[in-house]
């Protein structure tokens, strides 16, 4: 039932990004893409997410833990899903140099690979890209931020980097659609925070970098 559930979920997302991509209602501008040239081939590019500014929906607390409190646009999850391994989150994303150019869903949860974390960016004047990894625990966020010295209810400060693509490896670039088609490759995603606000939301960035190579 939760596979079935995170799957509706991903193909309504996914309808939505299709159909903005393939049916525009207006022509969108393109906007340069920043990428750099790796040392053993292919390419590099870096999204960017901002924390609070950037987030635009998230599944409740129980769901989401620390990453869910006090953030806007709460989606309740049905109460069967509010203990399971699910957590659904939308944000704008933005390129190397800050620029908003599109926009993105993370959604974790159990699978038949086992506990996966996807993320769906769709950049309109450019196209779609599709990540996916495994091995993120439950509540990695929280529990470095434990370690770091927050408690609950209260404010924090400093700076925390979470990794939450596998400990020494990464993630896979599985699939694409427009300008994205046809490549595959690696990511890695950092939460990297500088605080914790009084109404209990997270501050920092979240960083998506993908090394690609053409099939």
């Amino acid at each position: 039932m939760k596979i079935v559930f995170l799957l509706a979920i991903l193909a309504g997302f996914g309808g939505t990004l299709a159909g903005a991509h393939f049916l525009p209602w207006v022509t969108h501008e393109r906007l340069p893409s920043h990428t750099s040239v790796v040392a053993n081939g292919g390419r590099a590019e870096k999204f960017l997410i901002r924390l609070p500014a950037d987030r635009l929906s998230v599944t409740d607390g129980l769901a989401g833990g620390i990453r869910s409190i006090g953030a806007r646009g709460v989606m309740a999850l049905p109460a069967q899903f509010a203990s399971e391994s699910l957590r659904v989150e939308h944000f704008k994303v933005r390129d190397a140099e800050g620029s908003v150019i599109g926009v993105a869903a993370r959604h974790w949860g159990t699978t038949t690979e086992g506990l996966t974390t996807t993320w769906s960016i769709l950049i309109p004047s450019r196209g779609a890209l599709l990540l996916s990894a495994a091995g993120e625990a439950r509540g990695a966020v929280d529990r470095a931020l434990q370690n770091a010295g927050h408690r609950a209810g209260s404010e924090w400060s400093g700076e925390l980097a979470v990794t939450l693509t596998p400990t020494g490896g990464t993630g896979r670039v599985t699939s694409g659609g427009g300008e994205f088609d046809d490549l595959a490759g690696s990511y890695t995603e950092t939460w990297t925070l500088t605080g914790v606000i009084d109404s209990g939301e997270l501050r920092g960035t979240i960083e998506l970098n993908t090394v690609t190579n053409r099939l």
